[in-house]
């Protein structure tokens, strides 16, 4: 009599208990994202037929079940949070996840990676002879600057193989490059304006504008570092690559990604400015 009146209360509590309902999901799916991040809620077949439209909440004993596209989550009643055949977090070590901005720099990194597998992304390092004389026809205003010019194409290559960047000063904090290719002597680039220089390689294609690298640190004062910071703010810096164009075999710079050169760069000189670092 009296186990049957236990097996009678047990079951009675599990049909009566609160977490048997389902209405108020949006909390336990907050609860879940908070534990694993973002969830895909749209799926679809390999024939492109739609499966599922949005995060479902589902009866589980003791618990909520969450089906996502995914995979399935529990949410016990307690707090805990448990990936269907994943790891048991209990409800102190959930911490939600903290989204960081994509970068130029994160989406130039795996561009780097895929052209990494092609047979033809390796750059070749020209040794000459190199041209004698600048070929100004793309770009007939760089001989305004054809003193310069020709002592980059004299030097060599320093970029992408066989290519010559140089620089001049145009004013204050100004300046502005020009790229030669050593191997015909054409230019393919000219003009270009920064205020803190340019990074590049010459075993690589790409080309950045007012980089981290060069900026200048932080005043010690707040007043003088917020105005240095604004100051950087509102520049951009530019991710160029050196493309060549299939049909004609003309290089030119592709502009790949802007950003404010303040990118990465208050992260590192941030105490005078109250930014955590994370």
């Amino acid at each position: 009599m009296i186990r049957s009146l236990i097996t009678l209360l047990v079951v009675g509590v599990i049909v009566w208990a609160p977490w048997m309902d389902t209405t108020p999901g949006r909390a336990t799916i907050d609860q879940t994202l908070e534990a694993f991040g973002p969830l895909p809620s749209t799926c679809y077949d390999v024939e492109g037929s739609q499966l599922q439209d949005g995060v479902q909440v589902r009866w589980y004993p003791l618990g909520r079940l969450v089906h996502a596209c995914s995979g399935d989550y529990i949410v016990w009643f307690w707090g805990s949070v448990k990936e269907m055949g994943g790891v048991y977090k209990k409800a102190e070590d959930i911490q939600p996840k903290v989204s960081k901005p994509l970068t130029c720099r994160n989406i130039l990194e795996r561009q780097e990676a895929r052209l990494a597998t092609s047979t033809d992304s390796a750059v070749e390092l020209f040794e000459g002879p190199y041209a004698t004389e600048v070929d100004y026809s793309l770009l007939p205003e760089a001989e305004a600057n054809k003193t310069i010019i020709a002592k980059a194409l004299n030097d060599g290559p320093n970029f992408a193989g066989s290519f010559a960047v140089t620089s001049w000063e145009c004013g204050a904090n100004c300046q502005q490059h020009a790229i030669v290719d050593t191997k015909n002597g054409q230019v393919v680039a000219y003009g270009l304006p920064t205020e803190f220089g340019v990074t590049f390689t010459l075993d690589g294609t790409v080309l950045i504008t007012n980089p981290v690298e060069n900026l200048p640190e932080l005043p010690d004062t707040n007043y003088e570092a917020e105005n240095v910071a604004l100051s950087i703010a509102r520049l951009p810096r530019e991710y160029y690559r050196l493309t060549s164009d299939v049909l004609s075999g003309t290089q030119y710079l592709v502009k790949l990604c802007v950003e404010s050169a303040a990118t990465g760069y208050i992260a590192v000189e941030d105490d005078r400015l109250g930014v955590v670092n994370e």
